[in-house]
């Protein structure tokens, strides 16, 4: 996501972010699914990650340590 001075998604007051349902529907989201959010203010940039992806990054990155590929 970008940032949009005209967008209407916005930061709840609780910080929560209210994807439309089309958005979450494409990325395969289900309301009240965890994300995680890692913004970059510079860019105006917000990386939306879904658990299920952290989740395979972590899995991936372990298998590389024991493969001995990565120390």
């Amino acid at each position: 996501m970008r940032r949009d001075d005209q967008a209407m998604l916005r930061l709840t007051g609780q910080g929560h972010v209210r994807l439309p349902a089309v958005v979450r529907h494409w990325c395969g989201l289900a309301a009240g699914d965890r994300l995680l959010l890692v913004a970059d203010p510079a860019v105006g940039l917000l990386l939306v990650c879904p658990v299920a992806v952290l989740d395979e990054v972590v899995v991936q990155a372990h298998a590389a340590v024991l493969a001995g590929g990565v120390s």
